[in-house]
């Protein structure tokens, strides 16, 4: 991609709110603000149309790739350690499909492009928010059913009405269930202890090695698009702006905790 050509595309990326055709509106739940959300930080890449009001309550997110591209950085040009005064900047590509699955979104939808931070910030606090919808459903829910077992040990209650409060209770937790619910929001509320950071503390560029007295360089650690763009990672960077892949490195190699253990990434809320 020459200079000019990265030139359009980042002013594209730039102008995508004041350019995005739709005034969303949506029901107050997880879902849609997610939806709203994204969407009115994106740029839409096909049918420009006027502006209309979309209620997007029954639309999914469907991400479709993560690219990048390099072009003049006044960061970098002020910089007088930089090599270089080309930054990277990274873009999502997602599709908005009508209906919960997106599994068969070849036609009626529309296609959007969004900034790699705009996108991670609208996914990560939705999932953020499923997590802790879940997690309270899954403490108050099975719990309830711990109980109701224990006292089936010494009273008969009525089977008919058992069953439907029963019912009741997993149309609550929807997606999931008292058998794997308690021990995942035990990882997840104990993930340091479990040997895990959470990817949403790399959203921002952070040192993860810090050379010292050696002759080392710092490496940093941010997020950057993986496996020829279909999934986002986090990756090592040379540079305290992460713009400057380290190819070849991998960000566990420098997470430790306090004891001085190794430590995993849990990358699950990077994903859609």
């Amino acid at each position: 991609m020459n200079l000019s050509a990265a030139t359009l595309l980042l002013a594209s990326i730039a102008s995508a709110a004041a350019k995005n055709p739709f005034v969303f509106r949506s029901k107050n739940n997880a879902k849609a603000r997610f939806n709203s959300k994204l969407l009115s930080k994106s740029r839409r890449l096909n049918d420009e149309a006027e502006e209309v009001e979309v209620d997007l309550t029954g639309y999914s997110v469907m991400f479709e790739k993560c690219q990048f591209v390099k072009a003049y950085s006044d960061d970098l040009a002020e910089d007088e350690d930089s090599e270089t005064v080309l930054a990277t900047t990274r873009f999502i590509i997602f599709k908005l499909c009508a209906g919960s699955d997106c599994g068969s979104c070849n036609y009626n939808y529309g296609e959007y492009m969004v900034d790699l931070d705009e996108y991670l910030a609208a996914m990560i606090e939705y999932q953020q928010e499923l997590q802790e919808e879940m997690c309270n459903a899954c403490d108050e829910n099975c719990q309830a059913d711990e109980e109701e077992e224990e006292g089936d040990e010494d009273e008969d209650e009525d089977d008919e009405n058992e069953d439907e409060d029963d019912e009741d209770r997993r149309r609550k937790l929807v997606d999931y269930d008292c058998d794997t619910c308690v021990n995942e929001c035990d990882f997840y509320e104990n993930m340091n202890d479990n040997g895990y950071y959470d990817a949403a503390d790399f959203l921002e560029c952070a040192m993860i090695y810090d050379p010292e007295d050696d002759d080392g360089a710092a490496l940093y650690a941010g997020p950057m698009c993986a496996s020829n763009g279909e999934k986002i990672k986090i990756g090592v960077f040379s540079d305290e702006y992460c713009y400057n892949v380290e190819y070849g490195k991998s960000v566990t190699d420098y997470l430790v905790d306090g004891d001085g253990l190794t430590m995993q990434i849990y990358e699950t809320t990077l994903q859609a």
